[in-house]
């Protein structure tokens, strides 16, 4: 398809028979109150999309996860998303149609209605990459989600207490000793990850793996809607970090950088599935780096009652680290001691 926008008859036939977004501007949802008193929110993340069909689908189911996640960590259930495309200049129109079908499905099982979806090919030279990319935003409300601190760009007033800060930066000094900041997991590293590599890379793994524990291990891996224990760290007072694309090492430089803080994090406290261990031993790759899609990062003054809160419902977590003044934010794995670096690539492009 030529770069650009798409022609009106394109859009029709492979994209909004689908979706039913007609390509109309986003809407101007912002975090407030609106005029019925209900509170608005919105979210946005983005991926890229590539592989097989079965490896599509589970990209954007996995960014409508992500997405939904992060309206549930500010107390609002996602409504209506608009989706953007951006194609690569060899891309077909019976691509686009199978993508746009993905699109709508993944919507429709989460019960979100599509407002908008825009899409365009991308001028690259010979050669470029080929993945498409989707930017998904999504927004939704809810009544007296203005008492949850929702996501990054909430900052801290007193252990475990988090209200709105208009600078974008908590100005205040983190609690240290036994009132300091915890970090609370819940859910697994690199699921995300995982479930795509087993996809994709069935031939390098069924040599070393049996065909039942790889499909085992697919099932366990796709499950990463992780919108409860967004509602319910939102409930706590906790901050919530949707873990995503850098994993969970990016995640959390990404919360060391907006408290402008340091970090001590137990390598050994992080949750992983054991197919992720497998898997990622078999590809040469570091799981903390991978995609991490179904996984949350808190941050909570308590907790131990955000993990009571999280066995209640039955959903797996851990205590992983607590935060620190200073800039050094350290990785503690038994006797050796790592630094936590800035986030460069996703792990999981290099892999594929």
């Amino acid at each position: 398809m030529k770069a650009g926008k798409l022609p009106g008859v394109v859009e029709e036939r492979s994209v909004f028979m689908f979706t039913g977004g007609k390509g109309m501007e986003p809407a101007e949802v912002a975090r407030g109150t609106g005029a019925d008193g209900r509170f608005m929110a919105a979210a946005t993340d983005q991926t890229g999309i590539f592989g097989t069909e079965q490896t599509q689908a589970l990209r954007v189911g996995m960014l409508f996860d992500r997405v939904c996640a992060k309206l549930a960590a500010q107390g609002a259930r996602a409504e209506v998303f608009n989706a953007s495309l951006s194609l690569p200049p060899a891309a077909s129109e019976a691509s686009l149609k199978k993508l746009a079908a993905l699109v709508a499905q993944a919507a429709k099982r989460r019960d979100i209605t599509a407002y908008s979806v825009q899409v365009q090919t991308r001028y690259e030279p010979e050669g470029g990459a080929g993945a498409v990319q989707l930017v998904l935003t999504g927004a939704g409300s809810a009544k007296g989600a203005e008492d949850f601190p929702g996501i990054l760009g909430y900052a801290l007033s007193r252990a475990g207490d988090l209200k709105p800060d208009p600078s974008g930066r908590t100005p205040l000094k983190l609690p240290a000793g036994d009132n300091a900041l915890s970090v609370v997991m819940a859910g697994y590293a690199a699921l995300e990850a995982t479930a795509v590599l087993i996809s994709e890379k069935q031939e390098s793994l069924s040599g070393r793996l049996a065909a039942s524990y790889l499909a085992q291990g697919l099932k366990k891996a796709s499950r990463t809607d992780v919108r409860e224990a967004a509602r319910i760290a939102g409930q706590a007072g906790a901050l919530a970090k949707i873990a995503g694309e850098g994993g969970v090492f990016g995640a959390l430089w990404e919360i060391g950088e907006y408290f402008d803080c340091g970090m001590d994090i137990i390598l050994r406290d992080i949750l992983l599935l054991q197919e992720t261990i497998e898997v990622c031993e078999i590809l040469d790759v570091n799981p903390y780096l991978l995609a991490s899609g179904g996984c949350l990062l808190a941050v909570t003054g308590d907790a131990q009652a955000l993990l009571a809160r999280y066995r209640d419902a039955g959903i797996a977590a851990a205590a992983i680290g607590i935060l620190k003044e200073g800039r050094d934010r350290v990785i503690h794995n038994e006797w050796e001691e790592r630094f936590l670096e800035p986030f460069r690539a996703e792990e999981l492009y290099r892999v594929l």
